[in-house]
């Protein structure tokens, strides 16, 4: 105890690197929001492929289909989608909050694509020959998997701390 401080507390030793921050407000790496930010920008590529495929393909597709609608539908989807994740996820490795928000829409568009595409494909005559024969299944599944996972890592709280923290 320091004579000239009566009240100070007594020092006690920390860690080496340490620091002086508590706990909980140690300064945030970009793990997660990086992590996030990618895993969204590689579904966006999984969806932006799948729908090239899907469009190369769209004659094929669309002749066994009973309405086009709901065709046409998945595809403004899928490409409304795809834009909300690769900005959503280019904006979180930028550091942009706006990108935390863009991922979980984008996953969001994407369940309800896989909603209208299960309608759709109970629709059809023969519907696992044909969700099958379409070869989108495997892509869009993966994409659904990494776009959700990608929200979940841009949703947590240190990935805002890191948004947070940036000094312009």
């Amino acid at each position: 105890m320091n004579p000239q401080q009566p009240f100070q507390p007594p020092v006690t030793p920390q860690w080496p690197g340490a620091g002086p921050y508590p706990a909980s407000a140690r300064p945030a790496s970009g793990g997660t929001g990086v992590v996030g930010g990618l895993l969204a920008v590689v579904a966006g590529l999984a969806l932006l492929t799948g729908l090239i495929w899907r469009l190369v393909d769209m004659g094929r597709i669309a002749s066994v289909a009973i309405s086009i609608f709901e065709f046409q539908l998945a595809i403004a989807l899928q490409g409304l989608a795809i834009v909300l994740l690769l900005a959503g996820g280019a904006l979180l490795c930028l550091r942009v909050g706006a990108g935390r928000f863009l991922i979980p829409a984008g996953a969001a568009l994407l369940l309800v694509q896989l909603v209208v595409t299960l309608v759709e494909v109970s629709a059809f005559i023969l519907p696992i020959v044909v969700f099958h024969a379409a070869r989108v299944q495997d892509v869009a599944m993966l994409a659904i998997l990494l776009a959700l996972a990608g929200s979940l890592f841009g949703l947590l709280p240190s990935t805002a701390r890191w948004v947070s923290t940036l000094r312009t």
